[in-house]
């Protein structure tokens, strides 16, 4: 019987695809086409790991129970456009080299199920670039898994005494592997000594444990095999899957996962792409915490380097040090002696104009490049990149004010650091690689004329922010207000709102992700408010009253209009009060502390000269909750100065504290209404969600204006329901018509009483784009 084929475009590559409906996993009924949309789905995050590196494959063409192939050599018939590394003493093999998403599908329609990695880029390929560690239990399964994670929390405990970091992830089958990243600067044998040291001591502790490789010597312990980090050596690669029942993939994961973890075999095809695509790479910052090994007793000696057209001595650098008075500014003095590396550094850069700094270090300085715009997001997006002056090693660490009238003058903060890779040399330019905590890309840099570049990303990144609504960050409740490294808010009484700023273009979205950018024209106005490209701020739209206080009835109006929006928004215009950034010009700020989003938030709008305000912040909370009181205002939020951002999480990072006592419910049902309320309803029934189930809460009957109880009664009509919610006995029960749960709405009370029920309850607003 003939192959199907069919030709399918991946980027630039037209490929050939064939057997597409071919069971690869009988037990799971999975074909080949849905291998090849696995690994075509999570190529960014692959590649992300395996760019650069030799790879070994095992191949399954006819399912997991048939024949397999494990292949070093890459095939006869590989296309041209797939690259290669000679790798091997004697007889050198051709080990294929992954650097795009077609690779990958191509790869995927030969059924090669596992992608196994060697330890180092090809660039330098006998200095790997970490350690593993892989944890191999029994393999008769009688090893207890909760046994297994004490082992590897141990070691991790083991590893950071070293100053290594160490990163986790199952490897699909029964074991873990733990991955120390080093600078890629170390022989084979240095680094096998280096783990041999680490995990001989880590074994006279822990009599679980074994170095022994051979079965019958191990006595049914645990072996912790430090042999793989031999130059022949690889592991399977981050995210590929193997071949074993259940379909599934070695998933990086994180040390809070690990602890909760039940089956090391829940991470499969589809709870693995899940992860991923909905809360990214676990591994995405691996590179950036690479140290030296801790074998290493050479001391770092600054050396001088004799004058060359490549490497420039301080004297060299005169150019630089004429431009500014040391006596005035607090920029880094030069330093005569230096010893050359690979670090990277992007400064933002408050000068004249707001621009961003890049700084590549090379034979004792530092190339620069003064980026208008920002780093390019993604592919496709280019920016001019003017190099500037070379500047001393001291910038990299840089942070400060540089005075007025100083070349330069304004505010620098460090944008993001780490080690950079040459990857490739071009004629008019260069490839470059960055590694770090805070970014981790690949980039292009092409020379256009005198110091003018164009710089591009050429890497596709996995989860582009600025493409996908997140849900915002939610507070935990508090009826005291916390004391410690926290600033304070007013919370604001309005719509929770994501402002996205993509490369000029401003849209406005709900909590809910719902896009009501039209119903706001005032707002989206991003050239007279903003001085940057691309962000994603956190928000709170207001309408206000005559005293300034926020008037929640008002921009819910604004909300609910359906036309007239420039009218409306003059009439009752609303005013966005911004207080985080979750995005800036190139990477993700949700893991820098709540104290530098929010100076690069303030530093990003131009506060005055349009509704856009930021939320002031106050040292003292009791203060702020005193005045909030006796202003009438809702209350206060709590923020730890140190806190990372968790979209769509409630986090205790965040305290509001409410200045009367309030809840959110769900909607259950509605009493019919009488007299003046024939045509709406009574009262609402509520309930509490509490550990996954419904408390009943009872009733509320106030809070209602006529456009209120008839949107409400409106909203009603598609969520009536012949089921009742919640058990137990419920308030004018015969009279009540059910809703599903779907609606939920703040209620503020004074106290629950012995029945579980409100008193005093009064609605106060639906919660749904609200905080």
């Amino acid at each position: 019987m003939a192959k199907q084929k069919i030709h399918a475009e991946v980027g630039k590559r037209v490929i050939e695809l064939s057997n597409l409906d071919k069971v690869l996993y009988p037990e799971d009924e999975i074909v080949k086409a849905e291998i090849i949309e696995y690994y075509l789905k999570l190529a960014p995050t692959i590649l992300n790991h395996i760019r650069g590196r030799a790879l070994s494959l095992v191949r399954y063409p006819d399912g997991i129970y048939g024949e397999q192939f494990f292949q070093k050599h890459r095939p006869d018939w590989t296309p041209d456009w797939i690259d290669y590394k000679r790798l091997g003493q004697e007889r050198k093999k051709e080990y294929v080299v992954a650097k795009e998403e077609a690779t990958l599908v191509w790869l995927a329609n030969l059924a090669c199920l596992e992608i196994h990695q060697i330890h180092s880029f090809s660039e330098h390929s006998d200095k790997p670039d970490y350690i593993v560690y892989d944890l191999d239990p029994p393999e008769d399964g009688s090893f207890p898994l909760e046994d297994l994670k004490q082992i590897a929390f141990a070691l991790k405990e083991h590893l950071e005494r070293y100053n290594y970091h160490v990163f986790v992830k199952t490897t699909g089958g029964k074991g873990l592997h733990l991955v120390t990243p080093i600078e890629a600067k170390y022989s084979f044998e240095e680094c096998f000594q280096a783990a041999k040291k680490v995990a001989s001591d880590f074994i006279q502790k822990h009599d679980q444990t074994t170095l022994h490789i051979k079965k019958e010597a191990r006595k049914g312990r645990v072996l912790v095999d430090i042999y793989r980090n031999r130059p022949s050596q690889t592991i399977v690669c981050p995210y590929s899957l193997r071949g074993k029942a259940g379909a599934t993939a070695s998933t990086p994961i994180e040390w809070e996962e690990l602890e909760q973890l039940k089956d090391l075999n829940q991470w499969n095809i589809k709870t693995t792409l899940t992860r991923v695509m909905e809360d990214g790479d676990a591994w995405e910052q691996i590179r950036g915490w690479a140290v030296p090994l801790h074998t290493d007793k050479r001391a770092v000696v600054a050396k001088e380097l004799p004058p060359n057209k490549r490497h420039k001595t301080p004297e060299q650098l005169s150019d630089y040090e004429k431009k500014r008075d040391f006596n005035k500014t607090p920029e880094p003095l030069l330093s005569e002696n230096e010893a050359p590396g690979s670090r990277f550094c992007i400064q933002r850069h408050h000068a004249s104009h707001l621009h961003y700094d890049l700084r590549l270090e090379q034979d004792g300085i530092l190339k620069s490049w003064a980026i208008p715009r920002g780093m390019p997001p993604v592919p496709g997006v280019k920016r001019l990149a003017v190099q500037t002056e070379d500047h001393p090693l001291k910038y990299l660490t840089f942070e400060g004010e540089i005075p007025k009238g100083e070349y330069g003058g304004g505010m620098m903060w460090v944008y993001a650091t780490g080690r950079y890779e040459i990857t490739k040399e071009k004629k008019q330019g260069f490839y470059f690689r960055l590694s770090g905590k805070q970014l981790s890309a690949e980039y292009r840099m092409h020379l256009m004329k005198d110091k003018e570049w164009l710089l591009e990303r050429v890497d596709v990144p996995q989860q582009n922010l600025l493409d996908q609504v997140m849900k915002p960050m939610l507070a935990d409740a508090s009826k005291r207000v916390p004391i410690g490294d926290y600033y304070y808010e007013v919370k604001w009484d309005g719509i929770r709102a994501l402002i996205y700023l993509n490369e000029g273009q401003l849209k406005i979205y709900s909590r809910n992700g719902n896009d009501i950018t039209e119903q706001f024209p005032e707002l989206n106005v991003p050239e007279q408010a903003f001085r940057i490209n691309n962000a994603i701020f956190d928000s709170e739209i207001v309408c206000l009253d005559q005293e300034g206080k926020a008037n929640f009835k008002k921009v819910i109006k604004r909300l609910m209009s359906k036309k007239n929006f420039d009218y409306e928004s003059k009439r009752s215009p609303a005013y966005c009060y911004l207080f985080d950034c979750l995005y800036l010009d190139g990477r993700s700020l949700m893991n820098d502390p709540q104290d530098r989003r929010r100076w690069w938030m303030i530093d990003s709008t131009r506060v005055g000269e349009t509704n856009y305000r930021i939320s002031q912040s106050e040292e003292d909370g009791r203060a702020l909750f005193a005045a909030a009181k006796a202003h009438g205002i809702e209350g206060i939020v709590a923020k730890r100065i140190d806190a990372r951002y968790t979209p769509g999480k409630r986090s205790d990072a965040w305290i509001k504290v409410k200045v009367k006592e309030t809840m959110d419910c769900f909607i259950i049902g509605f009493t019919q209404g009488e007299g003046e309320r024939e045509r709406s309803f009574g009262s609402l029934q509520l309930a509490e969600e509490k550990d996954g189930e419904l408390v009943y809460r009872g009733r509320v009957g106030t809070g209602f204006d006529e456009a209120l109880l008839k949107s409400l009664t409106k909203q009603f009509i598609e969520l009536v329901s012949a089921d009742k919610p919640v058990e137990g006995e419920v308030h004018e029960e015969k009279k009540t018509v059910w809703l599903k749960p779907e609606l939920m709405c703040e209620v503020e009370y004074s106290m629950i009483t012995d029945n579980g029920t409100f008193r005093d309850p009064v609605f106060k607003k639906l919660v749904n784009d609200s905080v």
